[in-house]
């Protein structure tokens, strides 16, 4: 047994303890001398035959020899009771331990301790007694200011890996966190061969676990110990949650005023301006502006899947880009992230920290733009915002600057391209006329790619093109199809 499993305190109380003790100085170990770590917790006097009633767990026995025990065969009976020892007070009853009850209890490790006959019970009970609850009050003292350090270390700790080190250090022990799945919430790995795990308690249960190395189980008071340790673990994990969460909506509220264009707050309201600078977002600085959206891997469940994987994804950017100071916020399924003008920013640099996220989702599209005064962030928000679902970019980070032609669809006057579509496509109300003509107009103009596509004769074709021009009043020439063509592109981008 190893007795000291945290540093510098005597945890329990041990036949060689009691061996140690003043009134023990004529006491002489006959047997059993690998089993001077055995723990004690009480002594007691047993002097009849039949004693397997008596007697308890890390009990040390005592006897004169009185009850004349079967010492051939009761000493692997007290070893398989969990005693801790046998103590003898040689003298009228009895003389001498029979030699295979020797024997038998050097192989157990069983110690057995021969006492002077003038030596009373009472007073060694006494000092045994009397030992075993100073060292119990040491123990319990030490187990308050180890729980007092755990705290102090939770309060202190900047980081889970910091934490756990500090706690580590204290018990003398490798610890690890875990989440559900068994992978370590550290920042590096603990190998661990033989281990324990503790729930730790959260928002949602049980979601994640202490995990302990040991090698042989744990007493009650070291499992005490350590469920107070996972009570500590997951308190910091709570205040780190609570402190993530208020920062997100803060950080969402201040993008929400920049991205709308209400300048008057972020320039006037003084207890929001110190706010935004303490997450990194001076009002008076430049910023790049990050539009991140996912698409869907098909139409069944695509909705569903996007609104699950878009707050992991938003926690992913902020692991990946937080050297840079960002602030994130979710617009319906779309991040936008705002990045400081930074020389290090660029979008070389930019693709190669989002490896990892777009290789986990390579449905992922992002557009970056260059770094703009606070009060053009709503306009290059919404120019990227609309050139969004006209790229083909998929899977990679691309500037808006290399989108020219989508960036001019999304740049086309509102108030013109409303005129149109009130014109052209508002007045097609028939859905099979409807989906033609936008068949037609993405084959640019083929009427033979149009029919084959739409699977229909090319005399069913022109007769629904002939019904189209009469009600546009208009011949579906080139160009008018190319017309048409800008004015799709410029309601996809406002999602008509």
């Amino acid at each position: 047994m190893k007795v000291e499993v945290f540093d510098g305190v005597k945890w329990v109380t041990t036949v060689r303890d009691v061996l140690d003790l003043p009134i023990m100085s004529e006491a002489q170990l006959i047997a059993g001398a690998t089993g001077m770590d055995r723990p004690v917790r009480l002594v007691h006097v047993v002097d009849i035959p039949d004693i397997m009633q008596w007697i308890s767990p890390q009990m040390l026995l005592m006897t004169t020899g009185y009850g004349k025990f079967q010492w051939a065969t009761i000493i692997a009976e007290l070893y398989g009771q969990q005693l801790s020892g046998v103590m003898v007070a040689f003298g009228p009853y009895i003389q001498a331990i029979p030699q295979e009850a020797i024997v038998e209890a050097d192989r157990l490790g069983f110690p057995i301790i021969v006492l002077p006959w003038d030596l009373p019970f009472v007073k060694i009970t006494e000092a045994v007694h009397q030992m075993v609850i100073k060292d119990q009050f040491s123990v319990m003292a030490h187990i308050n200011r180890l729980q007092t350090q755990m705290v102090q270390a939770a309060v202190q700790s900047r980081s889970l890996t910091q934490l756990c080190r500090i706690l580590s250090s204290l018990v003398n022990v490798p610890l690890d966190v875990i989440d559900s799945d068994g992978v370590s919430l550290l920042h590096d790995l603990v190998a661990m061969e033989k281990y324990i795990q503790f729930p730790i308690q959260s928002f949602s249960g049980y979601g994640h676990y202490l995990r302990v190395e040991r090698t042989q189980p744990l007493e009650d008071w070291q499992v005490h110990i350590f469920e107070h340790m996972a009570l500590v673990i997951g308190l910091w994990l709570l205040r780190e949650e609570v402190a993530a969460r208020t920062e997100a909506r803060l950080q969402s509220s201040i993008l929400d005023l920049a991205l709308h264009g209400d300048q008057y707050a972020l320039s006037h309201d003084m207890a929001l301006i110190e706010r935004a600078k303490l997450l990194g977002f001076n009002v008076h600085r430049r910023h790049h502006l990050l539009l991140v959206s996912l698409q869907s891997e098909s139409s069944l469940h695509g909705a569903q899947r996007t609104f699950e994987s878009i707050p992991h994804i938003e926690d992913m950017m902020r692991k990946y880009l937080r050297t840079w100071n960002i602030l994130t916020t979710r617009i319906q399924e779309n991040i936008v992230v705002v990045l400081p003008q930074h020389s290090s920013l660029t979008l070389s640099s930019l693709n190669n920290k989002l490896t990892a996220i777009f290789q986990k989702y390579p449905h992922l599209i992002a557009i970056f733009t260059d770094a703009v005064d606070t009060s053009h962030l709503a306009y290059t928000y919404q120019i990227a915002l609309r050139a969004l679902p006209l790229g083909d970019f998929t899977n990679r980070v691309v500037h808006l600057n290399s989108l020219l032609f989508p960036r001019l669809i999304a740049e086309l006057p509102v108030d013109v391209m409303q005129t149109l579509v009130g014109l052209t496509w508002q007045r097609i109300t028939d859905p099979i006329l409807r989906h033609t003509l936008r068949v037609f107009v993405e084959n640019h103009g083929s009427r033979s790619e149009t029919a084959e596509m739409l699977k229909i004769h090319r005399n069913t074709l022109r007769y629904r093109l002939q019904q189209i021009e009469q009600i546009l009043d208009h011949e579906l020439n080139p160009a008018y199809v190319l017309e048409l063509a800008f004015m799709f592109r410029w309601m996809k981008t406002q999602g008509l």
